[in-house]
């Protein structure tokens, strides 16, 4: 469990930072702009919170609290992301649901540690 934390939270502060600071180098980012910007530089806030709160658990893990709020707030984060792309893919404003696959793996891997925490 503690690696998956470490591995994911890196994955979210790279991700994170990215999308925070140019989100035109995602690909599916490259024509957009406006609005659509803004809310991918939120959403690498977001990615960015969720990696420095991996970081900090996975510094204290022997913090049962602190771990186990952890995995509940990533759980949520990620089951959340996912069901946005899939309204979004539903709703025909994307044929990009990769990312939501990614972020269901992510959260049914969370939800079993969860459980068995």
């Amino acid at each position: 469990m503690k690696l998956f934390i470490l591995i994911t939270g890196v994955l979210e502060l790279m991700v994170g930072l990215a999308m925070l600071i140019n989100p035109k180098i995602i690909p599916s980012y490259k024509k957009a702009g406006g609005a659509l910007i803004t809310t991918a530089r939120m959403y690498g806030g977001a990615a960015f919170s969720i990696a420095i709160f991996a970081l900090l658990v996975v510094s204290d893990f022997e913090n049962q609290i602190l771990t186990q709020s952890f995995l509940l707030i990533y759980f949520v984060f990620h089951t959340t992301v996912a069901f946005a792309v899939l309204i979004s893919f539903i709703s025909k404003q994307t044929r990009e649901i990769n990312i939501g696959f990614v972020h269901s793996l992510f959260a049914v891997i969370t939800l079993y540690f969860l459980i068995t925490f």
